[in-house]
């Protein structure tokens, strides 16, 4: 019979919040103003979700079952066993990650439509687990949770654009390249023109206008997770703004942002963003479905 270890769950932690930083990247939603067993608890859920679930193999399938009996194998899985029980959050929210998360992003959608259809299921799914762990899982929370989880997904989109180019990806509406009088030669010679630039701005305008539609979960939640999503959504705007500038060219200095700017978005966020700051666009709106 194997030998069997005492479960590390100080280390489990630690290595769940580096995948989780490693993952988001400038939209993780911490390290500062989150409450902090919070965000241990949401650390290791962004992880899986956007790390190992994305795969969709057969073997973590079956280790994720064994984890929700309560025998979690290695130190991740061991980190959300302990987010699961601790935030109490329900088994089938936890099982549609693994159900959602590894069909892949579509390719060139004909529409915002086909886009946000893909993301809502997805976005519903991570936004249950995370008001599940602040105890706010409530339909006046859970509709903005998920709009501004897709407005962090589509400014993703746009900071990675470069990025999934060069793969010969697209993952945006073709409907708004036609709108802006781009075509997807021109978009893929990945060169700053009159016609991108429009591109770029539509894009941008849809993604603040989703960050918007989802700023009163802020109000739904304790303060200190409020102020975490609100530093979060001002450094989606900062990454928006430089992706829009024309002068900036995107595709050969992607943009990021330094350790100061995400300091000088916290400091911000304990104060309330103002709706009109974040502008909504007459054609950036489409439906959940």
């Amino acid at each position: 019979m194997p030998e069997c270890f005492p479960v590390d769950y100080g280390h489990a932690r630690r290595f769940a919040t580096r995948e989780a930083r490693r993952i988001a990247g400038d939209l993780y939603p911490g390290p500062v103003l989150m409450p902090r067993g919070l965000l241990r608890g949401l650390d290791p859920i962004l992880a899986v979700a956007l790390g190992p679930a994305l795969e969709g193999r057969e073997s973590f399938h079956l280790a994720f079952e064994d984890m929700l009996r309560g025998r979690p194998d290695g130190p991740l899985l061991a980190a959300l066993w302990s987010s699961a029980t601790s935030g109490e959050i329900p088994h089938e929210d936890l099982r549609r990650i693994l159900k959602r998360m590894p069909v892949p992003l579509p390719e060139s959608p004909a529409t915002r439509g086909e886009l946000l259809a893909y993301l809502h299921p997805r976005a519903s799914t991570l936004s249950r687990c995370t008001l599940a762990l602040a105890q706010r899982l409530e339909p006046e929370a859970l509709a903005p949770a998920e709009r501004l989880a897709c407005g962090f997904v589509v400014t993703r989109l746009l900071t990675d654009l470069p990025k999934h180019l060069a793969a010969g990806k697209l993952h945006l509406p073709l409907s708004d390249l036609e709108e802006a009088g781009l075509s997807r030669e021109e978009l893929f010679a990945m060169v700053r023109t009159p016609a991108v630039d429009r591109f770029l701005l539509m894009e941008c305008a849809w993604a603040r206008d989703l960050l918007r539609q989802g700023l009163p979960v802020c109000e739904r939640v304790g303060d200190r997770l409020q102020r975490g999503l609100r530093a979060a959504v001002l450094r989606s705007e900062m990454l928006l703004r430089r992706v829009r500038k024309p002068g900036n060219d995107i595709f050969r200095n992607p943009p990021t942002l330094t350790n100061s700017e995400r300091w000088r978005c916290a400091v911000r966020a304990w104060r309330p963003i103002k709706a009109k700051s974040l502008p909504s666009s007459d054609s950036s709106s489409a439906p959940l479905s």
